[in-house]
Protein backbone atom coordinates (compact mmCIF):
# COMPACT_ATOMS: atom_id res chain seq x y z
CA UNK A 1 0.00 0.00 0.00
CA UNK A 2 1.40 3.05 -0.82
CA UNK A 3 2.37 5.44 1.72
CA UNK A 4 1.85 8.69 -0.59
CA UNK A 5 -0.22 11.04 0.08
CA UNK A 6 -3.34 11.56 -2.47
CA UNK A 7 -3.80 14.61 -4.69
CA UNK A 8 -7.40 14.82 -7.21
CA UNK A 9 -7.09 15.47 -10.59
CA UNK A 10 -10.28 17.00 -12.26
CA UNK A 11 -9.89 18.12 -15.85
CA UNK A 12 -12.51 16.68 -18.83
CA UNK A 13 -8.74 15.81 -21.07
CA UNK A 14 -7.43 13.26 -20.45
CA UNK A 15 -4.13 14.55 -22.12
CA UNK A 16 -4.00 17.03 -19.25
CA UNK A 17 -4.53 14.93 -16.85
CA UNK A 18 -2.12 12.39 -17.93
CA UNK A 19 0.74 15.92 -18.42
CA UNK A 20 0.07 16.40 -14.83
CA UNK A 21 0.13 12.95 -13.14
CA UNK A 22 3.30 12.75 -14.95
CA UNK A 23 5.05 15.70 -13.03
CA UNK A 24 3.10 14.64 -9.59
CA UNK A 25 3.11 10.95 -9.35
CA UNK A 26 7.17 10.68 -7.63
CA UNK A 27 5.53 12.94 -5.07
CA UNK A 28 1.60 12.01 -4.92
CA UNK A 29 -0.72 8.97 -5.38
CA UNK A 30 -3.16 10.48 -7.98
CA UNK A 31 -6.48 10.05 -8.15
CA UNK A 32 -8.12 11.31 -11.34
CA UNK A 33 -11.80 12.29 -12.66
CA UNK A 34 -12.93 14.01 -15.41
CA UNK A 35 -16.11 16.12 -14.36
CA UNK A 36 -17.12 17.79 -11.75
CA UNK A 37 -20.32 15.92 -10.32
CA UNK A 38 -18.00 12.97 -9.76
CA UNK A 39 -15.07 14.45 -8.48
CA UNK A 40 -17.33 15.21 -5.55
CA UNK A 41 -18.58 12.44 -4.68
CA UNK A 42 -14.52 11.33 -5.15
CA UNK A 43 -13.81 13.58 -2.36
CA UNK A 44 -16.48 12.85 0.13
CA UNK A 45 -15.87 8.97 0.01
CA UNK A 46 -12.28 9.42 0.16
CA UNK A 47 -10.89 10.98 3.20
CA UNK A 48 -7.22 10.41 2.03
CA UNK A 49 -6.88 12.95 -0.74
CA UNK A 50 -5.37 16.10 0.37
CA UNK A 51 -5.58 18.48 -2.21
CA UNK A 52 -7.50 19.15 -5.67
CA UNK A 53 -6.14 20.45 -8.69
CA UNK A 54 -9.31 21.09 -10.81
CA UNK A 55 -9.97 22.86 -14.49
CA UNK A 56 -12.84 25.26 -14.23
CA UNK A 57 -15.32 24.34 -17.21
CA UNK A 58 -16.06 20.58 -15.82
CA UNK A 59 -19.31 18.43 -17.19
CA UNK A 60 -21.78 18.30 -14.90
CA UNK A 61 -20.59 20.74 -12.27
CA UNK A 62 -18.16 23.66 -12.80
CA UNK A 63 -14.37 23.94 -10.98
CA UNK A 64 -15.83 26.70 -9.10
CA UNK A 65 -19.38 25.14 -7.96
CA UNK A 66 -16.78 22.32 -6.88
CA UNK A 67 -15.09 24.65 -5.13
CA UNK A 68 -18.57 26.34 -3.77
CA UNK A 69 -19.39 22.99 -2.23
CA UNK A 70 -16.31 22.82 -0.35
CA UNK A 71 -15.69 26.12 0.84
CA UNK A 72 -19.43 25.72 2.60
CA UNK A 73 -19.11 22.42 3.42
CA UNK A 74 -19.29 21.38 7.21
CA UNK A 75 -16.58 18.54 7.82
CA UNK A 76 -13.46 20.73 7.92
CA UNK A 77 -11.22 18.10 6.42
CA UNK A 78 -13.17 19.24 2.91
CA UNK A 79 -14.13 23.15 4.26
CA UNK A 80 -10.19 24.08 3.86
CA UNK A 81 -8.68 21.35 1.51
CA UNK A 82 -5.84 23.02 -0.95
CA UNK A 83 -7.85 24.07 -4.16
CA UNK A 84 -5.63 24.86 -6.90
CA UNK A 85 -6.79 25.87 -10.40
CA UNK A 86 -6.06 24.94 -13.84
CA UNK A 87 -5.71 28.42 -15.80
CA UNK A 88 -3.62 29.56 -19.19
CA UNK A 89 -0.93 31.94 -18.78
CA UNK A 90 -3.30 34.36 -20.73
CA UNK A 91 -5.62 34.32 -17.64
CA UNK A 92 -6.44 38.12 -17.03
CA UNK A 93 -5.86 39.86 -13.13
CA UNK A 94 -9.25 40.54 -12.49
CA UNK A 95 -10.79 36.78 -13.23
CA UNK A 96 -7.68 35.64 -10.84
CA UNK A 97 -8.76 37.78 -8.59
CA UNK A 98 -12.37 36.87 -8.62
CA UNK A 99 -11.21 33.16 -8.38
CA UNK A 100 -9.14 33.99 -5.20
CA UNK A 101 -12.08 35.78 -3.46
CA UNK A 102 -14.12 32.67 -4.21
CA UNK A 103 -11.57 30.20 -2.29
CA UNK A 104 -9.08 29.41 -4.71
CA UNK A 105 -5.36 28.89 -2.88
CA UNK A 106 -3.50 28.82 -5.83
CA UNK A 107 -3.10 28.56 -9.26
CA UNK A 108 -1.47 25.80 -11.56
CA UNK A 109 -0.56 27.56 -15.28
CA UNK A 110 -1.06 25.12 -18.02
CA UNK A 111 2.65 24.07 -19.57
CA UNK A 112 4.04 25.20 -16.17
CA UNK A 113 7.59 23.47 -14.88
CA UNK A 114 6.95 20.15 -12.85
CA UNK A 115 9.07 21.59 -10.34
CA UNK A 116 7.20 24.40 -9.48
CA UNK A 117 3.91 22.49 -9.84
CA UNK A 118 5.29 20.16 -6.98
CA UNK A 119 6.50 23.57 -4.81
CA UNK A 120 3.08 24.90 -5.34
CA UNK A 121 1.46 22.27 -3.95
CA UNK A 122 4.01 21.13 -1.35
CA UNK A 123 3.66 24.77 0.50
CA UNK A 124 0.25 24.01 1.38
CA UNK A 125 0.25 20.30 2.00
CA UNK A 126 3.77 19.57 3.74
CA UNK A 127 2.64 19.60 7.40
CA UNK A 128 4.06 16.76 9.22
CA UNK A 129 5.06 18.61 12.96
CA UNK A 130 7.36 16.93 15.09
CA UNK A 131 6.02 17.18 18.52
CA UNK A 132 9.93 17.37 19.21
CA UNK A 133 10.44 21.40 19.68
CA UNK A 134 11.28 21.51 23.39
CA UNK A 135 14.61 22.12 25.21
CA UNK A 136 17.56 21.24 23.59
CA UNK A 137 18.77 17.67 23.34
CA UNK A 138 20.84 14.77 21.38
CA UNK A 139 18.89 15.72 18.28
CA UNK A 140 19.55 19.33 17.72
CA UNK A 141 22.98 20.75 16.38
CA UNK A 142 24.17 23.81 17.67
CA UNK A 143 25.79 23.74 14.20
CA UNK A 144 22.46 24.90 12.58
CA UNK A 145 22.79 28.62 10.92
CA UNK A 146 21.30 31.48 12.63
CA UNK A 147 18.56 32.55 10.51
CA UNK A 148 19.08 36.34 8.96
CA UNK A 149 18.26 39.71 10.83
CA UNK A 150 15.59 42.19 9.34
CA UNK A 151 18.52 43.64 6.75
CA UNK A 152 18.93 40.83 4.75
CA UNK A 153 15.43 39.94 4.38
CA UNK A 154 14.19 43.10 3.78
CA UNK A 155 17.38 43.45 0.94
CA UNK A 156 16.34 40.46 -0.34
CA UNK A 157 12.20 41.46 -1.07
CA UNK A 158 13.43 45.09 -2.12
CA UNK A 159 15.78 43.66 -4.66
CA UNK A 160 12.54 40.81 -5.97
CA UNK A 161 10.46 43.63 -6.42
CA UNK A 162 13.05 45.71 -8.25
CA UNK A 163 13.13 42.82 -10.57
CA UNK A 164 9.94 42.80 -11.65
CA UNK A 165 9.03 46.00 -11.31
CA UNK A 166 7.67 45.93 -14.98
CA UNK A 167 5.51 43.09 -14.77
CA UNK A 168 2.01 44.44 -14.35
CA UNK A 169 0.53 41.45 -12.34
CA UNK A 170 3.78 41.06 -9.58
CA UNK A 171 2.19 40.36 -6.45
CA UNK A 172 4.48 40.23 -2.87
CA UNK A 173 3.68 39.00 0.71
CA UNK A 174 5.59 39.20 4.05
CA UNK A 175 4.72 36.51 6.55
CA UNK A 176 5.07 36.82 10.65
CA UNK A 177 4.64 34.26 12.44
CA UNK A 178 5.24 34.49 16.03
CA UNK A 179 4.01 32.69 19.24
CA UNK A 180 0.95 33.91 20.78
CA UNK A 181 1.71 32.92 24.55
CA UNK A 182 5.18 34.30 24.63
CA UNK A 183 4.88 35.77 27.99
CA UNK A 184 3.23 32.82 29.10
CA UNK A 185 6.04 30.42 27.93
CA UNK A 186 8.69 33.07 29.38
CA UNK A 187 6.87 32.46 32.86
CA UNK A 188 6.96 28.72 32.91
CA UNK A 189 10.07 28.02 31.25
CA UNK A 190 12.30 31.25 30.96
CA UNK A 191 13.30 33.18 27.81
CA UNK A 192 15.60 31.41 26.81
CA UNK A 193 13.50 28.73 26.51
CA UNK A 194 10.84 30.88 24.82
CA UNK A 195 13.51 31.91 22.00
CA UNK A 196 14.66 28.33 21.46
CA UNK A 197 10.99 27.61 21.00
CA UNK A 198 11.07 30.37 18.49
CA UNK A 199 13.69 29.06 16.62
CA UNK A 200 13.04 25.25 16.31
CA UNK A 201 9.23 26.44 15.30
CA UNK A 202 11.13 28.38 12.58
CA UNK A 203 13.14 25.73 11.27
CA UNK A 204 10.33 23.59 10.52
CA UNK A 205 8.28 26.54 8.65
CA UNK A 206 11.56 27.35 6.90
CA UNK A 207 11.51 23.99 5.34
CA UNK A 208 7.86 24.73 3.73
CA UNK A 209 8.76 27.66 2.21
CA UNK A 210 9.41 28.18 -1.46
CA UNK A 211 12.91 28.14 -2.91
CA UNK A 212 12.56 31.66 -3.39
CA UNK A 213 11.29 32.84 -0.18
CA UNK A 214 13.50 33.60 2.25
CA UNK A 215 12.65 33.81 6.50
CA UNK A 216 14.34 36.03 8.73
CA UNK A 217 14.33 36.57 12.96
CA UNK A 218 12.92 40.12 13.46
CA UNK A 219 13.33 39.61 17.40
CA UNK A 220 11.74 36.79 20.39
CA UNK A 221 9.86 34.62 18.93
CA UNK A 222 8.72 36.73 15.90
CA UNK A 223 10.19 35.31 12.19
CA UNK A 224 9.29 36.79 8.80
CA UNK A 225 8.62 35.41 6.00
CA UNK A 226 9.08 37.24 2.06
CA UNK A 227 7.52 35.75 -0.81
CA UNK A 228 7.92 37.20 -3.80
CA UNK A 229 5.20 36.19 -6.88
CA UNK A 230 2.84 34.80 -3.60
CA UNK A 231 -0.57 36.46 -3.58
CA UNK A 232 -2.40 37.19 -1.06
CA UNK A 233 -4.74 34.25 -0.80
CA UNK A 234 -1.62 31.57 -1.01
CA UNK A 235 -0.32 33.72 2.17
CA UNK A 236 -3.25 33.46 3.53
CA UNK A 237 -3.88 29.47 3.38
CA UNK A 238 0.32 28.72 3.61
CA UNK A 239 -0.36 30.57 7.53
CA UNK A 240 -3.74 28.67 8.37
CA UNK A 241 -1.64 25.53 8.03
CA UNK A 242 0.92 26.63 9.85
CA UNK A 243 -1.40 27.85 12.86
CA UNK A 244 -3.59 24.57 12.63
CA UNK A 245 -0.40 21.99 12.88
CA UNK A 246 0.58 23.63 15.81
CA UNK A 247 -2.37 24.14 17.35
CA UNK A 248 -3.72 20.61 16.82
CA UNK A 249 -1.07 18.85 18.94
CA UNK A 250 0.98 19.42 22.33
CA UNK A 251 5.06 20.02 22.20
CA UNK A 252 7.41 18.21 24.74
CA UNK A 253 9.64 20.97 26.58
CA UNK A 254 12.06 18.91 28.68
CA UNK A 255 9.75 16.61 30.66
CA UNK A 256 6.23 18.86 30.22
CA UNK A 257 4.04 18.98 27.62
CA UNK A 258 2.73 22.13 26.45
CA UNK A 259 0.11 23.71 23.54
CA UNK A 260 2.27 26.11 21.04
CA UNK A 261 -0.56 28.66 19.63
CA UNK A 262 1.02 30.84 16.76
CA UNK A 263 0.16 33.93 15.49
CA UNK A 264 0.76 35.46 11.76
CA UNK A 265 0.01 38.87 10.30
CA UNK A 266 0.20 39.31 6.52
CA UNK A 267 1.31 42.25 4.30
CA UNK A 268 0.91 42.03 0.64
CA UNK A 269 1.58 43.78 -1.98
CA UNK A 270 -0.79 45.26 -4.19
CA UNK A 271 -3.18 43.89 -2.50
CA UNK A 272 -2.43 46.73 0.22
CA UNK A 273 -1.65 49.37 -2.02
CA UNK A 274 2.00 49.88 -3.05
CA UNK A 275 4.97 49.70 -0.72
CA UNK A 276 8.26 49.49 -0.26
CA UNK A 277 9.77 45.98 1.03
CA UNK A 278 10.62 47.64 4.78
CA UNK A 279 6.85 49.31 4.77
CA UNK A 280 5.40 45.86 3.75
CA UNK A 281 7.54 43.94 6.73
CA UNK A 282 6.43 46.58 9.47
CA UNK A 283 2.91 46.00 8.31
CA UNK A 284 3.15 42.38 8.64
CA UNK A 285 5.00 42.83 12.08
CA UNK A 286 1.80 45.42 13.26
CA UNK A 287 -1.18 42.60 12.41
CA UNK A 288 1.00 39.94 13.78
CA UNK A 289 0.67 41.89 17.33
CA UNK A 290 -3.00 42.62 16.57
CA UNK A 291 -3.32 39.21 15.80
CA UNK A 292 -1.73 38.35 19.48
CA UNK A 293 -4.24 40.48 21.04
CA UNK A 294 -7.60 39.54 19.19
CA UNK A 295 -8.42 35.88 20.62
CA UNK A 296 -9.94 33.76 18.51
CA UNK A 297 -8.30 35.09 15.70
CA UNK A 298 -4.87 33.96 15.03
CA UNK A 299 -4.44 35.73 11.50
CA UNK A 300 -4.69 39.34 10.65
CA UNK A 301 -4.35 39.94 6.74
CA UNK A 302 -6.50 42.93 6.00
CA UNK A 303 -6.75 46.53 8.64
CA UNK A 304 -9.99 46.22 11.31
CA UNK A 305 -12.73 48.02 9.95
CA UNK A 306 -12.54 51.84 11.88
CA UNK A 307 -15.11 52.26 14.44
CA UNK A 308 -18.20 53.43 13.04
CA UNK A 309 -21.03 54.86 15.94
CA UNK A 310 -23.04 55.41 12.67
CA UNK A 311 -22.59 51.70 12.08
CA UNK A 312 -23.11 50.38 15.72
CA UNK A 313 -26.30 52.26 15.67
CA UNK A 314 -27.41 50.92 12.31
CA UNK A 315 -27.09 47.79 13.62
CA UNK A 316 -28.76 48.12 16.97
CA UNK A 317 -31.67 49.86 14.88
CA UNK A 318 -31.80 46.04 13.04
CA UNK A 319 -31.90 43.92 16.56
CA UNK A 320 -35.19 42.56 17.45
CA UNK A 321 -35.11 43.84 21.49
CA UNK A 322 -34.28 47.21 20.54
CA UNK A 323 -35.91 48.21 23.51
CA UNK A 324 -34.08 46.53 25.82
CA UNK A 325 -30.91 48.50 24.22
CA UNK A 326 -32.05 52.01 24.34
CA UNK A 327 -30.67 52.91 27.57
CA UNK A 328 -26.90 51.95 26.04
CA UNK A 329 -27.70 53.21 22.88
CA UNK A 330 -28.45 56.69 24.38
CA UNK A 331 -25.73 56.95 26.14
CA UNK A 332 -23.46 56.26 22.40
CA UNK A 333 -25.09 58.79 20.94
CA UNK A 334 -25.09 61.78 23.91
CA UNK A 335 -21.60 63.33 22.16
CA UNK A 336 -23.08 63.74 19.24
CA UNK A 337 -25.82 65.38 21.04
CA UNK A 338 -23.88 67.43 22.95
CA UNK A 339 -22.25 68.63 19.96
CA UNK A 340 -25.74 69.52 18.45
CA UNK A 341 -26.54 71.83 21.29
CA UNK A 342 -23.21 73.18 21.12
CA UNK A 343 -23.74 74.07 17.20
CA UNK A 344 -27.21 74.88 17.34
CA UNK A 345 -28.07 76.06 21.14
CA UNK A 346 -31.54 73.71 21.19
CA UNK A 347 -31.58 73.74 24.95
CA UNK A 348 -31.44 70.20 24.86
CA UNK A 349 -31.76 68.84 28.79
CA UNK A 350 -28.35 66.59 28.53
CA UNK A 351 -28.05 65.87 32.25
CA UNK A 352 -30.91 64.45 32.80
CA UNK A 353 -30.86 62.67 29.61
CA UNK A 354 -27.86 61.50 30.43
CA UNK A 355 -28.96 60.29 34.18
CA UNK A 356 -32.13 58.52 32.67
CA UNK A 357 -29.57 56.74 29.89
CA UNK A 358 -27.91 55.27 32.54
CA UNK A 359 -30.23 54.20 34.88
CA UNK A 360 -31.82 52.04 31.79
CA UNK A 361 -28.51 51.03 30.73
CA UNK A 362 -27.79 49.32 34.14
CA UNK A 363 -31.02 47.45 34.29
CA UNK A 364 -30.32 46.29 30.63
CA UNK A 365 -29.28 42.37 30.35
CA UNK A 366 -25.78 42.49 28.22
CA UNK A 367 -26.21 41.46 24.51
CA UNK A 368 -24.57 38.70 23.45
Amino acid sequence: MSDKRRILIVDPSRVARTALVKHLRDDFDIREESDGESAWQTLVLDASIIAVVSAISLARTSGYELLSRLRENRLQRLSDMPFFLLISKDETAPNRDQAKGRGVSDFIVRGMAGSEIRQRIGRLVNWDISSNLGLPDSSHSDADEPFPGRTPICRKLCADIAAHAPEENFSACCVAFGIENEQCLIDRFGTETMVDIGTRIARVIGEKIGRHDMIGHTGDSNYVIVSPGTSQATAIAFAQRVCRAFSERKITIGDQQTRINLSAGIAASPADGERSAAQLIDLALERLDLARKTPGNPIVARDPEPDDPFVRMQALLRQENIAERLGQAGLELLPMMRLFEQQFRLGLPLAEMEAHFRKHAGNETPSE
